[in-house]
Parts: C-alpha cells; sequence; structure tokens
C-alpha cells in the first residue's frame, strides 16, 4: 500500500503529482467507538482505504487532520471536533498548497458521515477559488453497499470494526464489547436520518443508543477485513478513474 506524504521525500511526491495530478485526502473524525474501538476509527478507516486506492490510481496521498464534524458525540470524553467553518478553511488551505504543486484533480476520500456537509461545501469553494475537479468519495457508503445487506452501516459495529482491522488488529478490542444498544431499535432510528426525502438532525448520539454504539462488531475477522479491504479500495478506485475519466471526455 502506498504511504502518505508524511513519509515520503519532496521528490517521490512531486513525481507522482507529475504522473497523474492527482491527490487523495482522508477524511473522518476522532469520536467515542464504544469499548472496543479507537476514537480514531473513522479516520483509521479512510487512512487505511486510501492507502489502497492512492496504489491504484496513482495518486499523492496526504495526510490530513484527523478530526472532523461532530458535535453529537460530544457527550462522550474522547471526542474531539471542529466547527463547520474551521473543517472548511483547514481543507480548503490544503486544496491550495495541492493546486499550487501542480494538483488538478482531488479526491476527498470520507468514512465520517458528519463531515458530508462541510466537505461539500469546501469542495465547491475549492474547484471555484483554485482551478481544481474535486470528486467526493463517500467510502462508508461504498463499505454499506458492497458489505451492508446483513449488518449495517451501525456505529461500532461489524462494518466501522473491519476497516480499523485492516489497519491494526492490536487496537480492536472485541472482548470488551459487551454493552451494546438494541441494534433494531437503534437501526430504525438510523434509517430516519439516512433518507433521502426527509431526515432529522441529531443532537446526540445518546438518541440512538444511550451506550454511544450498537451493531455486532463479533461478526467481524481479519479474514473478512481483508476481503473488506480489497472490495471498497477497488471500487473507490473505479469511482475515480470512471469519474475523471467521462469529466475530462465531457470537459
Amino acid at each position: 500500500m502506498r504511504p502518505s506524504l508524511l513519509k515520503m521525500t519532496q521528490p517521490e511526491a512531486e513525481a507522482i503529482l507529475k504522473r497523474s495530478g492527482l491527490a487523495i485526502i482522508p477524511m473522518g473524525s476522532v469520536e467515542q467507538h464504544g469499548p472496543h474501538l479507537p476514537c480514531g476509527t473513522d479516520y483509521l478507516a479512510s487512512l487505511v482505504i486510501g492507502q489502497r486506492v492512492a496504489e491504484e490510481v496513482d495518486g499523492l496521498l496526504v495526510p490530513f487532520c484527523p478530526v472532523g464534524v461532530t458535535p453529537f458525540h460530544m457527550s462522550f470524553a474522547g471526542t474531539l471536533t471542529l466547527q463547520p467553518q474551521t473543517f472548511i478553511a483547514v481543507v480548503e488551505d490544503i486544496c491550495a498548497s495541492l493546486a499550487q504543486h501542480g494538483a488538478g484533480k482531488i479526491v476527498f476520500l470520507n468514512w465520517h458521515e458528519g463531515n458530508t456537509s462541510s466537505m461539500n461545501l469546501a469542495a465547491v469553494s475549492a474547484q471555484q477559488r483554485f482551478g481544481v475537479r474535486v470528486l467526493v468519495v463517500q467510502a462508508c457508503y461504498i463499505a454499506l453497499e458492497l458489505f451492508g445487506k446483513e449488518c449495517g452501516l451501525t456505529h461500532g459495529g461489524e462494518l466501522e470494526v473491519l476497516p480499523v482491522l485492516a489497519y491494526d488488529p492490536s487496537i480492536v478490542h472485541l472482548e470488551r464489547a459487551i454493552n451494546s444498544s438494541s441494534s433494531e431499535r437503534a437501526k430504525k432510528i438510523d434509517g430516519l436520518r439516512r433518507g433521502r426525502a426527509a431526515y432529522p438532525f441529531l443532537k446526540d448520539i445518546r438518541e440512538l443508543a444511550p451506550t454511544g454504539w450498537y451493531g455486532e462488531p463479533e461478526k467481524a475477522s481479519v479474514e473478512k477485513a481483508k476481503a473488506f479491504l480489497e472490495g471498497v479500495a477497488k471500487a473507490a478506485a473505479d469511482y475515480i478513474r470512471t469519474t475523471f475519466k467521462e469529466l475530462e471526455e465531457n470537459g
């Protein structure tokens, strides 16, 4: 898997931008994920998927702030959140730097749904201000489409355990996952907020799950994690290649 810019030399990074002009920014959050997953789960998910995607599409994987927009998890210690305007400003500054160094195509690879509104506004601003083309890839929704038929996206459940297992199994503690909230109740409310026609905004994750998490993490395994990473990364890479190709052909 391709390392991020943090572990590259300047000539290596410049060579990638000259070849492909493509940069990938992984986005997530730092928020509670129960007693069995790290608070950085969402960022680690986007990072490990981004490492594989960057290799597939010959993109520059950009180090980015792991903190996202997640006020509805703040009732649990360990959660950090940015104001939307702060998040947007940081994204814009990173895009400005990348554009100056020759990136004409930028991918926002996201795992945390709470970033969506701010991320989309940043995408519009970056395109208008810096002359780049921005593509948003919602890795969490790709995962839901490919692997979520039985378990759903949930919060702290199987679908969130898998990318962390792919990143580093030693930071997953499934033996501690003993106080889950009711999955059926949570999935019903979760379905409301993921509707397209009408949807409420959460004030607090406890509205979904009093314990802060729900799902069936025990169903995850290292073997499933490998298949998960390959499948999600391949689909994301396909979206990137196809979308930019079509935009170039029609532009």
